[in-house]
């Protein structure tokens, strides 16, 4: 299994030093998704869009010793899935330590579990600066407004759907009322054949002993 059906994963996270330092940090965002020229490549990004900006590219055979270094078992594929849902929980964070000479941190690496007590991932991660910097944050954010724009499209057309669908019931309503009300319409009671003839005779009999009397 590789990383090109993976959905992208963005997300914000938590940056901290791994020990006491003066600076404060910045909020970060990061970007996870498989490389589209290599599936079996795992991409990750983060950057606070100032002085730090990181990157990662993880083949097959890092993340195996990866996974080795953890201790998950199972499958390679309960592997993928789990470091996915790792990274789309809410306990993920950046570790930073060290003092860059071109400013920000020297190292850091992306944390991350599916939940407390479970294995914690932990991928470290390579400074960019200058100009590769520059592209990682542009890239970022062109992904992310594009999945923004195609998710907003999504809600507009299920949006448009639910509308149509509505005014269809609403024109509906009133038939469907119309059919559960009950017939106010007098129909003409039919008699029996053999009941008119009874009816008819005792008329005629009754007139002939009027005419003997």
């Amino acid at each position: 299994m590789g990383f090109d059906e993976m959905e992208p994963v963005f997300g914000r996270l938590n940056a901290e030093w791994s020990a006491p330092h003066k600076t404060p940090l910045k909020p970060f965002l990061f970007h996870v998704h498989g490389l589209s020229t290599d599936p079996s490549t795992l991409c990750v990004c983060a950057t606070d869009f100032h002085s730090n900006t990181w990157h990662a590219l993880k083949s097959a055979q890092e993340l195996e010793d990866m996974r080795d270094r953890t201790g998950i078992g199972g499958s390679w594929s309960d592997f993928v899935d789990y470091l996915i849902a790792a990274v789309k929980s809410e306990d993920v964070k950046l570790v930073m330590d060290g003092q860059s000479k071109v400013g920000g941190a020297a190292h850091a690496k992306l944390v991350a579990q599916k939940a407390k007590g479970m294995p914690r991932i932990a991928i470290s991660l390579n400074k960019l600066v200058d100009t590769a910097a520059t592209e990682a944050m542009a890239n970022l954010s062109l992904v992310l407004y594009t999945t923004f724009t195609n998710v907003h499209n999504l809600l507009k057309a299920e949006k448009q759907r639910c509308c149509e669908l509505t005014n269809v019931l609403s024109e509906e309503k009133p038939f469907k009322q119309a059919a559960q009300l009950p017939s106010t319409k007098v129909t003409n009671r039919v008699v029996p054949a053999h009941r008119r003839a009874r009816v008819r005779g005792v008329l005629l009999h009754d007139t002939e002993e009027e005419r003997q009397d």
